[in-house]
């Protein structure tokens, strides 16, 4: 049976939408998860016919619907990066697909409740925290004066994915021990973050609303933090 024919009535219409603009074909894949992938107007949705659930499909869709908007910012800060001596042994491709990722989440998660979706559906654990606050505790940014480049790609996923969370979970210890192992750090990503919440994607524009501009000033903070730093 088609995947197609067990979708309910929400998710077939946001499909029937989204082929209007792209090309989606769905593909079974031994996988716990769903997952997508999109190259120009053409997607595959990769899905497990043992594990599969609307919202799972939704949620992927959803990705898909954000394509229509053409920011780039993960990629920007992932290329921006590659020829920074100090900044590319931090952002790793890994790292700028997992902002790209959050950024995504945060801003299809109010369509995807609208859909009448539940929160624990939109993500795997999607009711647990996170980012563990253990991990926060005992991550080392610095050691004898050097930087960890691994460190620092850690404490700005932690802090991303705290963020990034749909669920009201309490952050306030983990934000906190966070802001007190480097609080240029945790301003820099927290500023970042808050334009993007106030950032319009469906209005992008190259001088008013420029999404690479709002990458090019987190980068230009970044550029700016780790001057004077050795990173290893």
């Amino acid at each position: 049976m088609s995947i197609e024919n067990v979708l309910d009535n929400k998710t077939k219409l946001l499909l029937l939408d989204l082929r209007t603009d792209f090309q989606i074909e769905f593909e079974q894949k031994e996988i716990d998860y769903c997952e997508v992938f999109t190259k120009n107007r053409q997607a595959t949705v990769y899905y497990n016919p043992k594990l599969i659930d609307n919202e799972s499909i939704a949620h992927e869709l959803l990705h898909i619907k954000l394509k229509r908007y053409d920011y780039v910012i993960g990629n920007h800060i992932y290329f921006s990066c590659l020829n920074h001596l100090k900044l590319q042994k931090i952002f790793n491709k890994f790292l700028c697909d997992y902002i790209g990722n959050c950024l995504d989440h945060y801003k299809m998660y109010p369509e995807y409740v609208e859909m009448g979706y539940s929160p624990e559906g939109f993500l795997t654990n999607g009711l647990d925290e996170k980012c563990s606050l253990l991990d926060i505790k005992s991550l080392n940014l610095s050691f004898l004066k050097t930087y960890k480049a691994k460190s620092i790609e850690l404490y700005i996923g932690y802090l991303i994915s705290i963020y990034a969370d749909h669920v009201d979970n309490n952050y306030n210890e983990h934000l906190k021990f966070l802001r007190e192992k480097d609080s240029d750090l945790f301003d820099i990503v927290s500023r970042f973050w808050d334009k993007w919440k106030v950032f319009d994607i469906k209005n992008i524009d190259a001088i008013y609303n420029s999404d690479l501009e709002l990458a090019d000033s987190f980068i230009s903070d970044l550029v700016e933090w780790i001057k004077q730093k050795k990173i290893k």
